[in-house]
């Protein structure tokens, strides 16, 4: 699992340096861009492992994030919207970090079926949904340039 999850994240880390200003997601989807996108992994990473940590600390009873996804997302990135890229940037790479060296020192015996579904949340498929998100987007502005004839 930390093996996939290193390999997205860095490709994510990628897609996103590649592209660090402008709209990353179509326009059916809100306006975010790289800094958007730092800062809402950072947001959830954080928040999956304030759950892992809990867990494991034998405080069985985790409050969700009150509000639907979009709701909390929207509110997070209206929060965050004054972070410079290089903020963003840094606090998701820390709160990776910290997933990481949290999941690693779990002993093998300290492992039940709601740990491991929290250690999964906000892996490397989350990571993936972004990196899709922003690769179909670059194919999409990359068509739409095509189309008009512009190179």
């Amino acid at each position: 699992m930390l093996r996939r999850d290193r390999a997205e994240w860095k490709a994510l880390v990628a897609s996103l340096n590649a592209r660090p200003a402008g709209a990353l997601h179509g326009p059916e989807s809100p306006r975010w861009e790289a800094r958007d996108v730092y800062a809402h992994l950072a947001r959830w990473i954080n928040n999956s492992m304030d759950a892992f940590a809990a867990w494991l600390d034998g405080r069985r009873v985790i409050a969700p994030p009150e509000d639907s996804d979009d709701e909390i997302n929207a509110r997070w990135q209206a929060e965050d919207s004054v972070l410079p890229l290089d903020e963003a940037r840094e606090r998701a790479q820390r709160a990776f970090d910290h997933r990481l060296a949290a999941i690693e020192v779990v002993p093998p015996d300290g492992w039940d079926s709601i740990l491991e579904e929290m250690a999964r949340a906000d892996g490397h498929k989350h990571y993936a949904a972004h990196r899709n998100y922003l690769e179909s987007s670059l194919t999409r502005d990359a068509h739409n340039s095509s189309a008009r004839g512009i190179d």
